[in-house]
Order: structure tokens, then C-alpha cells, then sequence
């Protein structure tokens, strides 16, 4: 890859927006192109936190895994999203998985590189506990509203925030493109398979869902919000 299209695919992340071009360019020349394969896992709990991450391709999903070895999604992540960036302000191991949840391409940054920078510059800083801060709200949300929910509500809920983040609008809906089974969906909403199976089914019937093998579609989200 040409170094000028690498800063200028650099150029598109905000975390990027307070350095100055100089500094840019010692990232640009810094920085590693990664390709992952669907199914692959990215990083570990116990891995070392020395890479921030910012995908440029693909889908990742970001989950924990509980002393039941169950998996519990924490979000699914586009292009122009960042993460692992706790690894900034918290030299500790991981303490979650990422696993390509699509092919992806990962521009990996050096902690130690980024943390020179923003001790050069603080609006770096800002803008780095900024974006954590928005995730951390948005993770804590979504627990809380999960936990006083339905098993319908819950479905409802993720499958339009889904859809509002990265729907795309035809004629017959809202297409979530996604890859998204049933246990995929079960472990993002905290429900068993079987009943994630049920709650589709009954939503299918009712006309307001399109659930296939590979995606999902929401044919009526005005009504399927009157489930939440």
C-alpha cells in the first residue's frame, strides 16, 4: 500500500484528528497493515494490551468469556470503529476476546507510540478518553436495559439498534448485513439459542421480521418498536 493512501486511510479515524501532520506521518510509518480471517481471533484474554487497533474492514466482534466458557457479546465493531484502546490508559492483560467476526483488514498502532504522542499533545488525550468514555456509556445502557427486559423486548431492542447503526433500507425493510445466528443473537441479549429460536419464529409469524441463515430483516420497524 502507497504510504500516501495509508495516511489518508489514517486521516479517516477522529482519533487521529488532534495530531499534527508531522506526527501523523511518524504514526503513518509506524503502523502495520493486518489481514484476519473470519473466525480468527485477534487478541485474548491474557494477551498483552501493546496495540490499539482500527479496522478498515470487516466486522469484529468484542465478547467475554465466562468461567462457563460461555460467550457474551459486548459489541460488534465496522469500519472506522477502534478498539483494544484500553490498552492506552491500562497496561494490564486483556481482560476480553476479539475474533474477526467477518474477514477483516486491522490497522495495528503501538501503544507506546501513541502514548508519546498524546503526552505531545493533549487534545490526543481528550479525544482517546472521549471515545472510551461513549463506549463504556453505551456498553452500561445496554446491560441496564437488557436486564429489565422481555425476552421479546430484548430481541426488539438489539435488533433495531442493529439496524440503526448499520441497516441498510430497501424495498422490502431494513437489512441488517450481518452474519448473525441464533447463538450469535443469544449471546449478544443474554438468552439461550432455543429461545431466541422461539422469540424469531413468533416475530416472523407476526410479519415484522425476515430471519434467514446468513442475515437478518426488519420488514415493519415501526411496529416492532411497540414490542420493546
Amino acid at each position: 500500500m502507497a504510504a500516501h493512501s495509508k495516511l489518508w486511510y489514517l486521516q479517516q479515524f477522529r482519533l487521529l484528528d488532534a495530531m499534527t501532520d508531522p506526527q501523523k506521518r511518524v504514526v503513518e510509518k509506524m503502523t502495520r497493515m493486518l489481514e484476519v480471517k473470519r473466525g480468527q481471533r485477534i487478541y485474548m484474554p491474557g494477551d498483552p494490551s501493546d496495540q490499539i487497533f482500527l479496522l478498515k474492514v470487516g466486522v469484529v466482534r468484542v465478547s467475554t468469556i465466562g468461567s462457563d466458557q460461555q460467550e457474551t457479546i459486548l459489541a460488534f465493531l465496522y469500519p472506522g470503529d477502534i478498539f483494544g484502546e484500553l490498552a492506552i490508559v491500562d497496561d494490564a492483560p486483556r481482560d476480553h476476546l476479539a475474533t474477526a467476526h467477518e474477514n477483516v483488514v486491522l490497522c495495528t498502532l503501538s501503544r507506546d507510540l501513541l502514548l508519546k504522542v498524546a503526552q505531545e499533545t493533549p487534545a490526543l488525550g481528550y479525544q482517546i478518553t472521549k471515545i472510551m468514555g461513549l463506549r463504556i456509556r453505551r456498553f452500561r445502557t445496554r446491560v441496564e436495559e437488557l436486564l429489565c427486559k422481555s425476552a421479546h423486548s430484548r430481541i426488539a431492542h438489539t435488533l433495531l439498534d442493529l439496524a440503526g447503526d448499520y441497516g441498510i433500507p430497501d424495498e422490502q425493510g431494513i437489512l441488517i448485513p450481518l452474519r448473525l445466528n441464533q447463538a450469535d443473537l443469544g449471546n449478544l441479549v443474554g438468552l439461550a439459542r432455543e429461545t431466541v429460536n422461539i422469540v424469531l419464529q413468533d416475530l416472523r409469524q407476526r410479519g415484522l421480521v425476515d430471519a434467514g441463515r446468513r442475515n437478518i430483516r426488519i420488514i415493519d420497524p415501526a411496529r416492532l418498536r411497540t414490542v420493546l
